[in-house]
């Protein structure tokens, strides 16, 4: 009986050194219905985000001890007839963006709120990018297998992003509050290759995070799955996208 107790209990302390964890279930994440649209301008003074759930960012396991981000933030999410909308609201002490120009890879240029989506069972998936300074990036592979970031790039969609700074973009002297994203994305992009989108799909999320700040150790990853590791790709690991009944609201 001791030698049991003992092998179980060595069992875990390896399980815990090799940062191996039991697997966690997808999260849920709700989208609430809006029968206003949303204008992404990174102001959040539109009622839906009052009802929309917020989902905080966390992690990924072999981050941080998985303990919880050092800044961090929540994920809205709200949809229409036209468009899936996202709110992202992020504690930020150094606010960075280095590039200007639209559909690029803006996680190599500062901070950026990454948004991906998958409709289940399929290869096709796309992923988005917002960031501080308004730019606005979205690529669309298709397949996991496939993932030619050179080619990927939608340069034409309808795309739209928007953003507010609380306190001075890319000066890292002082000391900043946050930054406000909102992204509206055509359901027409989603819907191109025949995957229904609303109660009748099924859609699997994740918005994800890379924050630059010159007070981290390191780059701050996060997500609102619970990844086992640091990889945005784990598409397995996406929340289950659901859509609870339209209500007009007047």
């Amino acid at each position: 009986m001791k030698l049991r107790l003992y092998s179980f209990i060595v069992l875990l302390a390896a399980a815990a050194g090799c940062g191996v964890f039991p697997p966690s279930a997808p999260p849920r994440l709700a989208a609430a219905w809006t029968a206003e649209p949303v204008t992404p301008d990174g102001v959040a003074a539109e009622e839906v985000w009052s009802r929309a759930q917020p989902y905080p960012l966390l992690p990924p396991r072999d981050r941080n001890g998985g303990t919880g981000c050092r800044q961090p933030g929540t994920v809205r999410f709200a949809y229409d007839d036209r468009f899936l909308y996202v709110l992202a609201e992020l504690d930020d002490d150094d606010v960075v963006q280095e590039e200007e120009r639209d559909n690029r890879h803006l996680y190599e240029t500062g901070d950026v709120l990454e948004l991906f989506l998958w409709p289940e069972g399929k290869a096709h998936y796309w992923e988005i990018y917002a960031a501080p300074n308004g730019r606005r990036s979205m690529l669309f592979f298709p397949g996991a297998g496939r993932k030619i970031f050179l080619t990927a790039m939608q340069e034409h969609t309808r795309l739209r992003a928007g953003a507010r700074v609380d306190g001075t973009l890319n000066d890292w002297s002082d000391r900043d509050r946050g930054w406000t994203a909102e992204i509206a994305i055509p359901l027409e992009e989603l819907t191109r290759y025949g995957d229904p989108f609303g109660a009748s799909g099924n859609w699997r999320a994740m918005a994800a995070r890379y924050n630059y700040s010159v007070t981290l150790p390191e780059i701050e990853y996060s997500a609102t799955s619970p990844l086992p590791k640091t990889d945005f790709h784990l598409r397995e690991a996406y929340g289950k996208l659901v859509f609870p009944e339209r209500i007009e609201h007047k």
